[in-house]
């Protein structure tokens, strides 16, 4: 298993400098919005719902890093450790299991790409996301990343999923309520509290559980 660890990881290094050497031939855009340093002003004229960093609870911060990029602050975009790791996971179970997706790239997906799984989309994603981290600050990405991702019941941000399900502004959330909303993004109609609460009490747990682990809380 660790020599197929190390073939996968020296494979996807391969792949990921290719990436990034012909980056710069390509620059997305649709109807919505264009990759330029005008994109955090476009997202914001596009929500009205949208809330700057700062404004947003340490805790949903510390929660959404744990459960969807532990490594975030320390990647160019995309995570080769957890990509090859996924990959291993989907090849034991003969399915797609776990993406390895970064924030980054899910911001990458969410803005340009569709849902539809392809390698020339996923190529193109990993190009977008490298291009986002050169363009972008960590905390520009994170912050886009929070009003945009979708949480369910037709909300897109963490400011309008609170006003939703809890129906307060995204700043005057509870510890709790955090670690909900958090949890929502990888499943939003499975994990839905509104629908299923029973199943998103247990994801809140896991959530927490991930957080403590992590050191976020005590």
């Amino acid at each position: 298993m660790k020599s197929l660890f190390k073939k996968i990881i020296i494979a996807f290094s391969i792949v990921f400098i290719l990436v990034l050497t012909y980056s710069h031939f390509y620059d997305p855009s649709n109807e919505q919005y264009s990759l330029d340093y005008s994109l955090k002003r476009q997202i914001t004229n596009k929500m009205p719902h949208y809330v700057e960093l700062d404004k947003i609870p340490e805790n949903l911060i510390n929660a959404t890093i744990a459960m969807e990029d532990k490594r975030f602050y320390s990647h160019g975009g995309f995570d080769i450790i957890a990509i090859a790791r996924a990959t291993i996971t989907d090849i034991s179970e003969g399915r797609i299991v776990q993406g390895g997706s970064t924030i980054t790239q899910q911001l990458a997906k969410n803005l340009f790409f569709s849902n539809r799984k392809s390698i020339t989309r996923k190529l193109k994603e990993l190009i977008v996301a490298t291009k986002l981290e050169h363009m972008f600050t960590k905390d520009d990405i994170l912050e886009m990343y929070l009003n945009i991702i979708y949480y369910g019941a037709g909300a897109h941000g963490a400011n309008e999923a609170s006003h939703a399900f809890f129906s307060k502004d995204v700043n005057n959330l509870t510890l709790e309520e955090c670690a909900m909303l958090a949890g929502l993004p990888q499943a939003p109609s499975i994990y839905n509290p509104v629908s299923s609460l029973s199943t998103a009490r247990k994801r809140q747990e896991l959530v927490m559980s991930v957080m403590m682990k992590n050191g976020y809380i005590n």
